[in-house]
């Protein structure tokens, strides 16, 4: 007999949601990672941040191994083996909420190369002075985030034009973006729409890839079938409640 570590469950379905729509994401059937119970054991063995607590064991002891010891340092550092390096000359992509910007001045300071931070973001008309050009990328949640890689890099995947709601009759909005940028007619709403297409391709000249999330929940539109990027803004509600 032979035992294996793979711990799954059945996929959990939410009945709401069309499993043929293009943009639902199907969850596994699977662990995408199984290890038999002799390398579980092995990797546990191997770990020396594996065991939280030992009994008789000083918790001041700041030089002890047990991960209730290390939480006790004035800097924590989780033990991590890394399976390969990153270069100097290595180029990134950061793709998520405002701390992924964040990230992306710090390593620009750095001499690092960062292929999100696209200077062609940061000449568009920004809604007022606080916000920046690339405030507009944002993406708040894992699905806006796969939305984007997808209509970017699936040849498949079209971006659902209907998704894009008139605000008036002179302005559009694309609620799969962050609208830190004034509002514009549809013609320039869709040129920011493949502008930012354009740049999420470049995530394939980078070795590196950072992603971060942010605390927001998560909206779908019901007629275009499709999640969005982030709450909608208050003059939607009115429109369509």
């Amino acid at each position: 007999m032979q035992i294996t570590n793979d711990i799954a469950s059945e996929p959990w379905v939410d009945d709401s949601i069309d499993p043929r729509q293009p943009n639902a994401c199907p969850s596994p059937a699977k662990s995408c990672s199984v290890a038999t119970a002799t390398d579980a054991v092995k990797n546990y063995r191997e770990n020396p941040a594996a065991t939280w607590y030992k009994d008789n064991t000083d918790p001041n002891d700041l030089s002890g191994k047990y991960a209730f010891q290390r939480l006790r340092q004035t800097w924590f550092t989780p033990q991590v083996v890394p399976k390969f390096r990153l270069r100097r000359d290595d180029k990134f992509f950061a793709i998520g909420s405002c701390f992924a910007r964040g990230l992306e001045q710090c390593l620009q300071k750095n001499g690092i190369g960062v292929e999100s931070a696209a200077p062609e973001f940061s000449k568009l008309q920004q809604a007022n002075r606080e916000t920046s050009g690339l405030g507009f990328t944002n993406k708040y949640n894992t699905y806006s985030i796969l939305n984007e890689l997808r209509w970017a890099l699936d040849p498949e995947a079209e971006f659902p034009r209907d998704s894009i709601v008139p605000l008036t009759k002179t302005t559009w909005f694309d609620p799969h973006t962050n609208p830190t940028l004034a509002f514009v007619d549809l013609e320039e709403t869709l040129q920011r729409r493949t502008l930012m297409q354009t740049v999420t391709k470049r995530i394939t000249d980078c070795r590196g890839v950072i992603v971060t999330l942010g605390l927001a929940e998560v909206w779908r539109d019901t007629k275009a079938n499709v999640f969005v990027n982030r709450t909608p803004i208050p003059s939607l509600f009115k429109s369509d409640p």
